[in-house]
């Protein structure tokens, strides 16, 4: 690592390459998430869109049958009483199943003892068997107590047309149907209005089933549908239909995620909820069936819906990277052929600093600041080198004049020695002839009368010899002197 960043660092166009890719990139990267932020938004609101659509045309198909099975239903309440008779009643049930081909079966029920010769139980039911040959069965329902049963106790209680909750219609001796069923119950009432009975129209759950399953947007996604408390009436995987409810189903991870959304369904509100279904995280859209109580919703995973995206993000990603390499690979050779001369510049710096003047630079055809820079270097190379060259001759003419001075000074050193050795020995030839006349002049001074005449002559001619000595060496000097 230490090597790879000194390296680095003393490469500059490596350097600067690497900036303008961190540059970019973090700028591009800003623009890249923003945009795909967006675009992931609008996906969602689309998938939202979709999915809204979706279920409001289920809806609105769900609610036409169940239109129609009201608009019928109703209208045989309010014809059946003024032709309350037995074999009227078959007839009327057989012929409405017949000419309601969306219908599973119609049940005209009437009070207790309402027929007293047919006994206590008196009702008329036609089923549609649309498994087998869609061939309709009309029967006078066996002796069982249906008076209990949810299809005639609901209107019976309170009084007016509602939808029950799905059911099974199984009752051992009487006429069944294979599936489970919901239906509209509408009470009757005679003239005076006494409530005589109630007419039963009803649609398969199998059938409903098949209008909410085919809610598919997505591959993987899947519809639902709840009733008044919560149960499963529509759901992919079977055994849960009327054993499980929204709320015991959810998963510990986004329980309170599904409770909020069970409530805002059995409210009849519609939405939107993004929570966790089978460990991974979904988008759930739901919708109310107005008249019902129930909710019908779609699951929609979030792969699903943004598996385009996804696969763009990726693509995106692996041409991000494959473009930010070639980017860097074009900064770098870009970078490098401009700093190309500043490398030169470098090299010829450090050749002129181990004093090589006489290697100039080729001159740069750029016209930039680099090749005028380059172009200027070259000149101070040249007038570097011209005044090298003059300082190199300047010394060694310096050297030659201090190569002179010091023969001279040597010279004068010499002459000085010799000059300081000859006086030294004429000091030494002075001072004997002075020593033998100031001696004598002492001898002539004492006792010149007590002295013989020969003695003071051969004083005084020693005393003349060693002044022409002394003369002799005055004039040398004079001599040396001049010289």
């Amino acid at each position: 690592m230490k090597r790879l960043l000194a390296y680095i660092r003393q490469r500059l166009s490596l350097r600067l390459g690497l900036l303008i890719v961190l540059i970019v990139s973090v700028v591009f990267t800003f623009l890249f998430d923003f945009l795909f932020y967006r675009c992931k938004r609008y996906i969602q609101h689309a998938a939202i869109d979709r999915a809204t659509q979706l279920l409001d045309n289920t809806a609105g198909r769900i609610n036409v049958i169940m239109d129609e099975t009201e608009l019928v239903t109703n209208y045989m309440a309010a014809t059946v009483p003024h032709c309350l008779y037995p074999d009227s009643l078959l007839a009327f049930t057989r012929q409405t199943v017949k000419e309601n081909s969306f219908l599973a079966g119609f049940a005209i029920s009437m009070e207790p003892d309402f027929f007293p010769e047919m006994g206590r139980y008196f009702s008329a039911y036609s089923l549609r068997h649309s498994d087998i040959t869609d061939s309709i069965t009309t029967v006078r329902e066996g002796p069982f107590e249906y008076f209990d049963a949810i299809w005639y106790k609901t209107p019976h209680t309170l009084g007016t047309s509602c939808w029950v909750d799905a059911f099974d219609d199984y009752n051992e001796g009487t006429l069944s149907s294979p599936d489970i069923l919901t239906s509209y119950c509408c009470p009757m009432r005679d003239a005076e209005g006494h409530y005589v009975g109630s007419i039963t129209a009803s649609l398969t759950l199998k059938w409903l089933s098949q209008a909410v399953t085919v809610l598919k947007p997505y591959p993987n996604s899947s519809a639902i549908m709840i009733g008044r408390d919560g149960s499963y009436l529509v759901h992919p995987d079977t055994a849960k239909l009327f054993r499980h409810t929204i709320f015991s189903d959810a998963a510990p991870e986004s329980r309170r995620d599904i409770e909020v959304m069970g409530h805002e369904m059995l409210s009849g509100n519609s939405g939107m909820t993004e929570t966790i279904v089978d460990g991974r995280s979904a988008f759930i859209f739901y919708r109310p069936l107005e008249r019902t109580g129930w909710s019908i919703a779609i699951v929609c995973p979030e792969s699903d819906i943004f598996a385009r995206y996804n696969r763009l993000l990726i693509i995106a990603w692996i041409v991000i990277g494959f473009g930010i390499a070639l980017l860097m690979l074009f900064c770098y050779q870009t970078v490098r052929r401009a700093v190309q001369p500043l490398r030169q510049l470098d090299e010829q710096a450090n050749r002129i600093a181990e004093g090589h003047f006489d290697e100039p630079l080729p001159k740069s055809p750029r016209q930039d600041s680099v090749g005028r820079l380059q172009n200027s270097f070259i000149i101070m190379q040249k007038s570097l080198s011209q005044t090298v060259g003059n300082i190199r001759l300047a010394n060694e003419e310096l050297e030659q004049h201090n190569d002179e001075l010091a023969c001279a000074y040597q010279l004068k050193l010499e002459t000085n020695r010799r000059k300081a050795a000859f006086i030294q020995d004429m000091y030494h030839q002075i001072r004997t002839p002075l020593n033998i006349i100031g001696g004598f002049t002492q001898v002539l001074a004492a006792s010149l009368h007590a002295l013989p005449a020969d003695e003071v002559s051969d004083i005084t001619a020693r005393m003349k010899e060693s002044a022409s000595a002394i003369s002799r060496l005055s004039r040398q000097l004079e001599e040396a002197d001049s010289f």
